[in-house]
């Protein structure tokens, strides 16, 4: 029998593939920071450059894992569409991700999140999710 809901105790794997160090859910208003550190197993041109989808991989998360809190696990949020712009090039390190609701529907939402690293921001996305209910 399947879960009723999403244990946010027992994460993915590919979050520790990925480098994820920290999350903290901001109940008041619906955000949600992401820590990341980026090995330079997961970059291109010698270990100087994050290669673009790990960079579309850590938005994505944070944005998915603001609606499994904002949800109470309950729901799975299923990545319809995702936009991405990349503003910087980030190198292997600390990465801050970002993320809020844009409109929040019965079962499609909007969010839109952010990446830092440092003081630069490296990307924007913004997407489109079906919530499925477990």
């Amino acid at each position: 029998m399947a879960s009723s809901q999403i244990n946010l105790n027992n994460p993915p794997k590919f979050l520790s593939i990925l480098g994820s160090k920290d999350v903290k859910f901001n109940k008041s208003n619906e955000s949600i920071t992401m820590i990341f550190e980026i090995s330079d197993e997961l970059t291109h041109s010698d270990g100087k450059i994050v290669q673009g989808g790990f960079i579309t991989a850590m938005l994505d998360t944070t944005m998915a894992h603001l609606l499994i809190f904002v949800k109470k696990g309950e729901y799975n949020p299923l990545t319809l569409g995702i936009n991405v712009a990349f503003l910087a090039s980030g190198s292997p390190g600390i990465f801050t991700a970002k993320a809020k609701i844009e409109k929040l529907g019965k079962s499609i939402v909007f969010t839109t999140g952010s990446l830092h690293q440092e003081d630069k921001l490296i990307a924007t996305a913004s997407s489109t999710n079906k919530l499925i209910k477990l």
